[in-house]
């Protein structure tokens, strides 16, 4: 028999009973908050293919770190992309992938792109090289039998040349 259900039976007075059922419920309510949002780490392994239809696949990793104290599943995650304010492409990635605690991880990514709103803005990125990166999105994470839907934002600078190794 369980411990706490062994103690609950030596409580004789109901006010005990309620005393060990509260406190069971206000550890379980704390173990159920929902995660921190991973931090963005940057764009690792960055290729770019081209095809027939004015269209370009760009596949890449992105580096994330988990700040929780526990593991995560991340269960699906959509996002769109913008360069320099103008929208470059959106990712569905419908894979698990297992994200440990305290730790790094990686998140393939793979997104259609226009060449022609790339091109709009070859000239100031080829002159700043730098441009400004801003994801928007969805992610699914799972946390034991616990599901969370989030909402994410990122935007930041990212070096070309970094890009581009």
């Amino acid at each position: 028999m369980p411990l706490i259900l062994q103690i609950m039976r030596q409580q004789s007075s109901g006010k005990s009973i309620l005393k060990w059922a509260v406190l069971v419920l206000v550890i379980w309510l704390a173990g159920c908050s929902q995660p921190q949002a991973p931090e963005y780490y940057g764009f690792q392994n960055m290729q770019v293919s081209k095809s027939p239809d004015g269209q370009a696949t760009l596949a890449t990793t992105v580096k994330m770190y988990n700040p929780n104290h526990y593991s995560l599943q991340l269960k699906r995650a959509e996002v769109d992309v913008s360069l320099n304010g103008h929208h470059a492409g959106h990712s569905l990635l419908d894979t698990t992938i297992f994200i440990p605690q305290q730790d790094t991880f990686y998140v393939p990514i793979a997104l259609q792109i226009d060449l022609r709103s790339l091109l709009s803005n070859a000239l100031q990125m080829l002159i700043d090289k730098q441009t400004t990166i801003s994801l928007d999105g969805r992610v699914k994470i799972r946390r034991g039998m616990f599901t969370f839907d989030r909402p994410f934002h990122y935007d930041g600078k990212q070096d070309l040349n970094s890009l581009l190794q």
